[in-house]
């Protein structure tokens, strides 16, 4: 497959450059993730709004989001985002048997384990929960708001895997292999 040419801030559409330009000002480069998603503008600005809308105003913790993207990312096979994501669980205090057993959908607790369940089963259903996938969800504690809340992860977190998976951006970040 050929290469995508990936962004930065001086090749970038408008909307895309200055959003590049922050990311570079904020960490010293621009993440590849962040230059391949800024070929395109408009979704590099939608992603991140819909991001931070569920990071502000969301009621799951930033450990559920890394286990979501974890889970994730080995289910659709995302190099990228299985060895970033691996790297943001790690700076937060996940060990590196919990990064490898969330590619499993796989946690020790049973509230992180139900979040896995729940996004693991979104994805193999393509969203065609029954209601006793629901009735799981809401058994094990999760409310109707976080049940769309792990859907919305899950969709955000898959549309950057497929980004990754059709630019093929070099891995930025140590490299995880899929568990």
């Amino acid at each position: 497959m050929e290469k995508f040419t990936l962004k930065t801030p001086q090749t970038a559409d408008k909307l895309a450059a200055p959003i590049l330009m922050e990311f570079k000002e904020k960490y010293g480069i621009t993440p590849n993730f962040y230059a391949a998603l800024g070929i395109d503008g408009a979704s590099l600005s939608g992603y991140l709004d819909f991001e931070k809308a569920i990071e502000d105003f969301g009621s799951l913790t930033e450990r559920h989001r890394e286990l979501i993207s974890l889970s994730v990312a080995n289910y659709n096979r995302c190099h990228y985002c299985v060895s970033g994501h691996t790297f943001s669980a790690r700076k937060i205090g996940l060990s590196s048997q919990e990064c490898a057993d969330a590619q499993r959908a796989i946690a020790k607790d049973a509230g992180d384990q139900a979040i896995l369940s729940l996004s693991r089963t979104i994805l193999e259903k393509q969203g065609h929960l029954s209601q006793e996938d629901v009735d799981a969800a809401l058994f094990h504690g999760l409310t109707e708001s976080q049940i769309l809340q792990v859907c919305a992860w899950t969709a955000l977190n898959t549309f950057s895997n497929w980004v990754n998976n059709i630019t093929q951006p070099k891995i930025d970040f140590p490299k995880v292999d899929f568990a």
